[in-house]
């Protein structure tokens, strides 16, 4: 009998609020069509409700992950971006 296996990455969202977010990545196996989450690490990474975090969150997510959490921050950002002082040599 031979075995086919295929393995894929599943995002979520883990948490959500209207001045962050939490998405982990996990890998899994199919194995003869059975699903197995693998015992590796899983990826999280946070966003907060900024400009450049929006920017940054519609670069690296899929289009599905994005349009849901910009479907509860709505159009405006409530975190402010850190303003980096200029400095004079």
């Amino acid at each position: 009998m031979k075995t086919t296996t295929k393995t894929t990455t599943k995002t979520t969202i883990n948490r959500l609020a209207l001045n962050f977010v939490e998405i982990d990545s996990a890998q899994y196996v199919e194995i003869n069509g059975e699903e197995v989450k693998l015992d590796t690490p899983k990826h999280s990474v946070s966003y907060v409700n900024s400009i450049q975090s929006r920017e940054q969150l519609q670069k690296e997510q899929s289009e599905n992950i994005v349009a849901a959490v910009l479907a509860i921050w709505g159009d405006d950002p409530t975190v402010k971006d850190p303003q980096i002082p200029e400095t004079s040599e």
